[in-house]
């Protein structure tokens, strides 16, 4: 009876922290809205990977305040038994293998996300991205032209080609979720497919000297129509 009463103890206490953590991420989420393809098996990686550190977070912590309250020593000169004589051993052995397991679970989820993400390297549309202290530069191979904006057609795949002048620098759009690096002496590419029009602002995310939080650019994501008729104005 008693061990019905604790773990049911624990499940409602679980479930109430659960909801509690559901109800406040909910309210105030931690990602911007999703605006590329690729943001889709990022999130889904990343929610699936919150959910569930909340169950095993809400499910310790309504142990621990079980425990606390069952187990509370009455002395100070109380101890518990070592692990190795511990009528538990066995219970701390299991949590240790399935934690294991879950830990290459979660892994091997991570590898096929990654791999849904950067897909085929086949292109629609290639755009040069050259990052230097403390701006970004965009080249247009289709349109020979250069511009301070970068411009990308919703529903295209786009082979951002980074380079770097000076240091490392870090192509990201938190809207799109992917972030890489630009480093010097290397050409990089990126893979994305935006699908959402919008206005969206360029972030370089590594240091990379005082001017660092200024190095910004906007992102423009159109149509088709305004792509190929009025991007030449703008340059």
């Amino acid at each position: 009876m008693k061990n019905k009463a604790a773990v049911a103890f624990v499940v409602v206490v679980a479930a109430l922290i659960f909801a509690g953590l559901w109800a406040l991420f909910a309210a105030y989420p931690m990602l911007p809205a999703a605006a590329s393809k690729e943001a889709e098996f990022v999130d889904g990686a990343f929610n699936g990977l919150f959910w569930i550190e909340g169950a095993i977070y809400a499910l310790v912590m309504a142990f621990m305040l079980y425990c606390l309250v069952q187990f509370r020593a009455s002395s100070r000169a109380e101890q518990g038994a070592k692990f190795d004589r511990s009528r538990s051993r066995l219970v701390e052995v299991a949590w240790i293998g399935l934690s294991t397991m879950l830990t290459l679970g979660l892994a091997a989820l991570g590898s096929h996300e990654l791999h849904a993400v950067i897909g085929s390297p086949e292109a629609d549309i290639d755009v040069e991205v050259r990052g230097q202290q403390f701006s970004w530069e965009f080249y247009y191979p289709k349109l020979q032209q250069y511009g301070d904006k970068l411009y990308l057609e919703v529903g295209k795949r786009h082979r951002i080609i980074l380079t770097s002048k000076d240091v490392v620098h870090s192509f990201w759009v938190p809207e799109f979720r992917l972030k890489q690096d630009a480093v010097p002496g290397k050409v990089i590419h990126l893979l994305l497919t935006p699908t959402k029009v919008g206005d969206y602002m360029l972030i370089c995310s590594e240091l990379c000297g005082f001017g660092h939080t200024d190095m910004t650019a906007s992102v423009a994501v159109v149509d088709h129509e305004t792509f190929e008729k009025n991007l030449k104005s703008e340059f």
